[in-house]
Parts: C-alpha cells; sequence; structure tokens
C-alpha cells in the first residue's frame, strides 16, 4: 500500500514556513528540507561553521491558545507556522517551549545547534479576522470588567462580577467564555471564575485601550509645577478625582522624576478654574482626563491628602500613555508581578491595604 499523500494546504503552509525561515537566517546559511509529513516536516540549517541542527515545523491555518495548550510538549527543537498568532497564542507556544512564526511576521526561533536566535514582531492584529459572535473587548464596559478581574483575586460568580461592574450579566458570562478560550480566565461551565492570568490580561486590556484616547482629555500648565498642582489639588475640596500616570506608578516603583500630571476628573474645567490652570493645545504640565469608566474611582488610595487610582489602572495608563511613560509601565508591572498580593484586593467588596 503506498503512503498517504500529504494535503496540499499543509505542503503549501510548509514551504511558507520554509521561506520564512530561509529569510531571516543569516544570509551564508543554508537550509534545506530533509523530511514532510502530514503536519509539515523537518529542515536542516547548516552555518558558515558546517555545523548543522535540525529542527521540526508543525504547521496549522489557525491555531489559537486552546489549541497550542494541547501540543504535545517537543522532543526537539520545534518551530509552530500558522497564518497569524495572536499575542496569547504566542506566549503560550513560548512557555510550552515551542519557537514560532506567522504570515504577518510575528517570530520566535532558538535552535541551540547551530545557536541563533532570532525574535522578531509581526501583526498586532489579525489582518484576515473572522467573523465572530463573540463579545466586543473594546470600551468601558469591556474595560471595567477586565480591570476588575485584574486586580480582585477570584473566587466570584458570574453575578457578583455584574453587579461590581454594574452591567449585565449575560454579557459578563460571554466575555468570561471568550476569555477562558483564550486561557485568561479559569472558570468551570456555569461555575465561578477560579483562576485569572491577570498579568496577560492587563497586556490584553493594552491592546484596546489608551489613556490618550479613551479618556476625554485636556492639557493644561500649572505655573507653580506638575507636584505644587497635585497639593494643591489635595489640599481643595474637589471631589471625584484621582491622579495616574508617571505620579501614580513612583508611588511603589523607583523611575525617573515625573514631569507631567494626570489626573481623571469628572469635570476638567471645574478642577481648571479652581487652581488656575491655563490651557493649551499640546504640551503643558498637567492633564485632567474625563474618565472611561466609574471603575477608575474604585480601590484607590489616598496619601498627604492626594488619591491615587490602583496600581492596575496607574499600570494600564502608563503602559498606553505618552514619552516616558510606557518604560515606567513596564517597572510598575514587573513590581505588581512581584508583591501581588500589595496590589490584589481579596474580595470584590474589599479595597486595596494603603501603599
Amino acid at each position: 500500500m503506498g503512503r498517504t499523500p500529504i494535503p496540499q494546504r499543509i505542503r503549501r503552509r510548509f514551504d511558507a514556513a520554509v521561506d520564512t525561515l530561509t529569510a531571516i537566517m543569516p544570509p551564508e546559511w543554508n537550509i534545506e528540507v530533509v523530511g514532510r509529513s502530514d503536519t509539515g516536516g523537518t529542515i536542516r540549517a547548516t552555518n558558515t561553521s558546517r555545523v548543522t541542527g535540525e529542527l521540526d515545523v508543525l504547521v496549522r491555518d489557525e491555531i489559537d491558545p486552546r489549541s497550542a495548550v494541547a501540543l504535545d510538549d517537543p522532543e526537539r527543537p520545534t518551530f509552530v507556522f500558522a497564518r497569524w498568532l495572536s499575542k496569547r497564542t504566542r506566549t503560550v507556544l513560548t512557555d510550552s517551549g515551542f519557537g514560532y512564526g506567522d504570515d504577518t511576521g510575528n517570530i520566535s526561533l532558538y535552535l541551540p545547534t547551530p545557536e541563533i536566535y532570532i525574535r522578531l514582531d509581526g501583526a498586532t492584529q489579525d489582518p484576515s479576522p473572522k467573523p465572530t459572535k463573540g463579545p466586543n473587548l473594546r470600551g468601558p464596559k469591556a474595560w471595567a470588567l477586565l480591570r476588575t478581574l485584574i486586580e480582585v483575586r477570584p473566587t466570584y460568580t458570574v453575578s457578583e462580577l455584574a453587579a461590581a461592574v454594574d452591567t449585565d450579566p449575560g454579557y459578563v458570562s460571554r466575555v468570561l467564555t471568550a476569555l477562558s478560550e483564550e486561557l485568561l480566565v479559569t472558570r468551570p461551565p456555569r461555575g465561578k471564575v477560579q483562576h485569572v492570568e491577570w498579568e496577560a490580561l492587563l497586556r490584553q486590556l493594552t491592546t484596546s485601550y489608551s489613556l490618550l484616547n479613551a479618556n476625554e482629555t485636556t492639557n493644561w500648565i500649572a505655573s507653580a509645577g506638575p507636584e505644587q498642582f497635585l497639593d494643591d489639588l489635595g489640599a481643595s475640596t474637589l471631589e471625584q478625582w484621582a491622579v495616574t500616570g508617571s505620579f501614580a506608578a513612583t508611588r511603589v516603583v523607583s523611575v525617573t522624576a515625573p514631569e507631567i500630571a494626570v489626573v481623571f476628573a469628572d469635570d476638567p474645567e471645574l478642577v481648571a478654574d479652581t487652581l488656575r490652570l491655563r490651557p493649551v493645545r499640546n504640551g503643558g504640565n498637567v492633564v485632567v482626563a474625563r474618565p472611561y469608566d466609574q471603575i477608575v474611582y474604585e480601590r484607590t488610595t489616598t496619601n498627604n491628602n492626594i488619591t491615587y487610582v490602583s496600581p492596575a489602572q496607574a499600570a494600564i495608563d502608563c503602559l498606553t500613555g505618552p514619552g516616558r511613560m510606557p518604560a515606567e509601565g513596564e517597572t510598575l508591572a514587573k513590581w505588581m508581578a512581584e508583591k501581588p498580593s500589595r496590589w490584589q484586593a481579596p474580595a470584590l467588596s474589599s479595597d486595596v491595604e494603603a501603599l
């Protein structure tokens, strides 16, 4: 009996993977196909010193986090290649010991022999997304729910989450189902949320939210500087405001001295009038933001009469903010990973401890 023919779609995708690998390798290296299979094939790489090594290539048209985690552990260097890989899928593949690549240029390749490491970034969004009936994870309702999942330790029910963010339980259930498919939350059918991959979820949130675009912001100049502005704000009788951005980050991590004060406030004009801020079209040393949702005032902390957003909100705002703020956000996120008990609330009805 003859061998079963390899499907054409597998051959084409494997050929695309070989072309991609050939393109990213040093030009003096030689890449050759040494075998094909119904899941991909194997290539041999030879460097200029004639050192050779083999790499198994596993191809898929589509692969998501759940199917990625179901792959057998690689026994030798293995490269997974697909049309497009989401950030979460790439993380799961990396954690499982796989290299990866896709048609848009997302690449992670490590070969121990001959030794080479390549990391490239491609598209962050699917260039040809398929229609989906899943919930929209953009917008205030979704961001409020995701932030709550990030900063409150499980367990909790759908109804409890819905009540906490004042939204429909059906919507919350659909979001949790979508997040479960991405391995971002662990929840049995109709059960409580048992576990949240909070750091991956935080990164997921930053792909659809940004500080300056998700909030209605205005720029101002405080003549005495941003630090004095915050002291004056804390001494004022103004209500419903909270400091975010660099000044919130520097409360818990060591970063460069902040230059711009960013404040959430429901009435930015009242803040400006009360503290005699001068409006500017661009620049300035104060940004006042009308918040995307009242969630920004949840789990705040107060120090020296100044109210600060939660570390999770500060990290999200810094990671998506301008200038040096993303670097400050990375530093804050690292601190959060090291000290989750310092900033995560033990229950939906609880506050975080004072920082």
